[in-house]
């Protein structure tokens, strides 16, 4: 299944001077998770990650880094393109 999780901090826990959101904020060496996209809106340190796994614990090993300085929600979304959702 893919997941789209929505990850915010506050400015004062901006990890950019700390060595990136990649470094401090996720774990992307989970085995079974694959990181298929990321999307970051700067002006309000949000982060969109869609990643796709089976199981649902690697979605919390994955933000496990981050847990206690960003919130973050998790949404289930379809793989299918448009044109495959309109032909249903």
């Amino acid at each position: 299944m893919q997941f789209m999780i929505t990850q915010l901090h506050d400015p004062q826990d901006c990890p950019k001077d700390i060595g990136g959101f990649r470094k401090v904020l996720i774990n992307e060496k989970v085995k079974g998770l694959k990181l298929k996209n990321i999307y970051v809106e700067h002006g309000s340190h949000t982060i969109v990650y869609i990643v796709e796994t089976d199981d649902y614990n690697n979605i919390v090993a994955f933000l496990e880094p981050g847990m206690m300085t960003c919130t973050s929600s998790i949404t289930p979304v379809s793989s299918m393109t448009m044109a495959e959702i309109m032909k249903k």
